[in-house]
């Protein structure tokens, strides 16, 4: 036994997940319980998860998910039941596994169905391709082709995913451009911008439009609501990014050659000359096609026809699976831990509200006295600092509660404005390889310095803010 904890304790080192996970504990409580706070006590305990779940995002002490998971375990044990009565027979710890419930996680989880289907299927393989061959060799071209084709799938399907997709695409292409040719880093770094500003585009594109939309509740704007306050800044942004990347990354070749793509296989027997052993048949591809057309019209069309946007999304669930497309074992290849991810943050968001804390907060920042429009700018730049050194997603839960909490003293207006501008600013994030699991993928091609990030993430942060805070401003006072 001896031996054994000095085994583990010589593996220990400042950075080892447990004694993170000991010093966000510990600082935590600290926190939380040493200074005295006009807080009623489920406020100071809330304080202390908020603190220690925050802590551990941020150190990444266990993986982000189980954070989520912690979040609802803490809030039931801690605040389900007072003073620890397990014997009281109370129901006041439901309340926090509601979010599990809620109509936006099936929407997100019709989303994730979608993305499964077009990658089991090779649609978004087959329709990058088939973009690229359109558009021709010549270098401006090219990158339009893919930017357009990278931030139209990014809309509907994870933004992970849509990297790899396109790397497999890109890396054939990158070997017939010459290594000197600047023009390699203008491709990778133009796809990384459509990625992830195609993530701000809808409401299941990323986490932290939907925790956004989840927190916001009746006054979260519809499906096509959201498009409306993200669509617009979303391309006003990449184009001037792009604008940038072909002024400092022009390409030295005026032809690219795109004969490599065709040695890509999309598994279609639709064309043989793309593929020597097609594995799954065309109409399965026109099917799911078909699928997502319905999908996402009747999503756009929801003030028309009134059917909820959440049950539209059961439209992919069963005809996905009635057609064949999906079986069991792809729905456990779905990204669940993306879904607890969402769930934890708003089960943290009522916390945060049932306890008072929300008040309290605002009670420390006096905005009474300023405009809503400089107190989003400040929200929406920290966001994007910490989301370029965490997971956007978890900084994100840390602040959208906080940001819900200050603005709601100001105005309902006021609130939605600040919410929705954070959440489409978090997808700003792209100044360092980790920033964003795309930029990880990205960086993996050894194309791109650390510095190219930098030099992407700065314009964005710079110019992209001011964008979305400014059209949601316009669309926010439209709405309202």
């Amino acid at each position: 036994m001896p031996n054994t904890l000095s085994t583990v304790f010589k593996t220990l080192s400042l950075k080892s997940p447990l004694v993170l996970f000991i010093a966000s504990l510990f600082i935590a409580l600290i926190i939380a319980y040493i200074p005295t706070y006009e807080l009623e006590k489920n406020g100071v305990t809330m304080l202390f998860i908020l603190v220690f779940v925050a802590l551990l995002w941020i150190s990444e002490a266990i993986p982000a998910f189980a954070v989520s998971l912690l979040v609802i375990a803490l809030e039931v044990v801690l605040l389900g039941f007072d003073g620890f009565n397990f014997k009281s027979g109370s129901k006041e710890w439901e309340y926090y596994l509601l979010p599990w419930s809620y109509p936006l996680i099936f929407l997100f989880l019709g989303g994730f169905i979608m993305a499964s289907a077009a990658s089991k299927t090779k649609l978004d393989l087959w329709l990058a391709k088939k973009v690229i061959f359109i558009v021709g060799g010549r270098p401006k071209n090219i990158l339009l082709g893919l930017v357009a084709v990278t931030f139209t799938l990014s809309m509907f399907i994870s933004n992970t995913a849509t990297a790899a997709m396109m790397m497999s695409i890109l890396s054939p292409m990158l070997l017939k451009i010459k290594p000197s040719n600047p023009f390699n880093k203008a491709i990778l770094l133009s796809v990384l911008a459509a990625i992830n500003l195609g993530g701000m585009t809808t409401i299941i594109s990323t986490p932290p439009n939907a925790i956004a939309a989840g927190m916001l509740g009746e006054n979260a704007p519809s499906f096509l609501g959201w498009m409306a306050y993200a669509v617009v800044p979303s391309v006003a942004i990449l184009a001037i990014l792009l604008f940038i990347i072909y002024k400092l990354y022009p390409s030295s070749e005026p032809y690219i050659q795109l004969k490599s793509l065709k040695e890509v296989d999309h598994f279609d027997d639709s064309t043989k000359i793309f593929s020597k052993i097609p594995t799954i048949p065309s109409w399965k591809k026109n099917i799911t096609m078909i699928i997502f057309a319905i999908t996402i019209l009747l999503w756009m069309s929801e003030p028309l026809h009134h059917i909820p946007i959440t049950v539209v999304s059961f439209v992919p669930i069963i005809g996905f699976t009635l057609f064949g497309i999906l079986d069991a074992d792809d729905i456990t290849k779905i990204r669940w831990d993306v879904i607890i991810l969402i769930v934890g943050g708003l089960s943290l968001g009522l916390g945060v509200s049932k306890t008072g804390l929300d008040s309290w907060f605002a009670s420390l920042v006096q905005v009474e006295n300023m405009e809503i429009f400089l107190v989003a700018v400040v929200f929406s730049y920290i966001v994007i600092l910490m989301s370029n050194f965490m997971s956007h997603t978890a900084a994100s839960n840390i602040m959208l509660p906080i940001i819900l909490a200050v603005t709601m003293s100001l105005s309902l207006e006021g609130s939605v404005f600040a919410i929705i501008s954070a959440a489409l600013g978090s997808s700003l994030a792209m100044s360092l390889p980790i920033s964003t699991p795309p930029n990880a993928i990205i960086y993996a091609s050894k194309k791109l310095a650390t510095k190219d990030f930098l030099l992407l993430g700065l314009s964005a942060a710079a110019i992209g803010p001011w964008i979305i805070l400014g059209w949601v401003y316009l669309v926010n006072g439209f709405f309202h």
